[in-house]
């Protein structure tokens, strides 16, 4: 488009090429509630076939590997499905076709992050669990156990049917603290980048991926927020059922959202700094993977307040998030 902006008295103008404004991109609301209505239900189907076939307390012991199983395979990538039938119905090309592009590029900051990030985490909830329960003696927010005595315990209570021979094994391999978180951390690595990183990316493409995508006219901050909500609200048909919270399936949605809005701030700013939808999914991974650790070591622990997804948790994966935008923030704005 041009106009006239002005003359001299001898009969000729001055004109200026003025380029189209476009609009400024607004959330798809519709799009959102279609994408949540596909992964939740999809969801809730999962829970009810569970709940009818008698698996209805999934707190521990057999339920939990049921639960295990059903997770991987079936739970997680609901996300995933609900996001690639958005974007086929948009007739827009698939996120998934750019994701592995450059991988060798995004590789060494994927690593870095992740070694990093998963340290900060692991003994940030750590840290905060000693200062809150052994020092504060917190009620309910447990207590590190350090020597290899005390561990030893703690491991025979989760498996009390146990015989002589199989207790004299447990106590040959079991270590102190240090030595198996240790062990631990790096079980996570290797469990983000290979199995739990796979499985996490059914639910990263949806949440941190299309739905990140979607909701970023919002800003970084709404955007996570919300993001985190609808996640957190997403694990309530398991939680209702015992899991993650055992004994607190009513309240215990609450607390996964508590939890996952500061994660997901963490996800999110791990894609932008990386580049890659690879990140996030290898970070959700590898804190799975080094989640049981805190059965072993901590002891007179609340699963509300006890990391790593109650509000002890919360706060160090806040801390945690806090540090790493701060960090980063010229990185993010180069790659964003």
């Amino acid at each position: 488009m041009a106009k006239s902006v002005g003359g001299d008295g001898y009969g000729w103008s001055v004109v200026v090429s003025e380029a189209p404004v476009p609009a400024k991109r607004k959330v798809r609301w519709g799009r959102v509630a279609l994408f949540y209505g596909l992964a939740f239900g999809w969801v809730c189907l999962i829970a009810a076939g569970l709940y009818l076939s008698g698996n209805r307390t999934l707190g521990g012991g057999q339920g939990l590997s049921i639960v295990t199983a059903v997770l991987a395979f079936l739970y997680m990538p609901a996300p995933l499905v609900a996001a690639l039938v958005v974007e086929r119905l948009d007739r827009r090309p698939a996120l998934i076709r750019t994701t592995f592009a450059g991988f060798r590029r995004t590789l060494p900051a994927l690593l870095v992050v992740t070694v990093a990030v998963i340290a900060a985490l692991l003994l940030g909830m750590l840290g905060l669990t000693y200062v809150l329960g052994n020092v504060l003696d917190v009620s309910a927010a447990g207590r590190v156990l350090f020597s290899q005595a005390d561990i030893l315990a703690n491991a025979l209570l989760l498996a009390p049917s146990m015989d002589a021979e199989q207790v004299a094994q447990v106590g040959a391999s079991v270590p102190s603290l240090w030595p198996l978180v240790g062990l631990a951390y790096g079980g996570a690595l290797i469990a983000g980048v290979t199995v739990n990183g796979l499985f996490a990316f059914g639910e990263e493409y949806g949440w941190r991926g299309w739905l990140a995508d979607e909701l970023r006219p919002l800003g970084a901050f709404w955007a996570n927020v919300v993001t985190g909500v609808l996640w957190g609200v997403w694990h309530g048909p398991l939680i209702l059922m015992g899991f993650n919270y055992a004994g607190y399936g009513r309240i215990g949605t609450a607390f996964m959202v508590a939890w996952c809005v500061p994660f997901s701030f963490l996800l999110w700013r791990a894609r932008e700094v990386t580049g890659s939808l690879l990140a996030p999914a290898v970070l959700h991974g590898a804190v799975n993977g080094f989640a049981g650790v805190f059965l072993v070591v901590l002891v007179d622990a609340n699963p509300l307040l006890a990391p790593p997804a109650g509000l002890v948790g919360a706060a160090a994966t806040a801390v945690v998030a806090a540090l790493f935008w701060l960090v980063t923030r010229k990185r993010a704005g180069r790659t964003g």
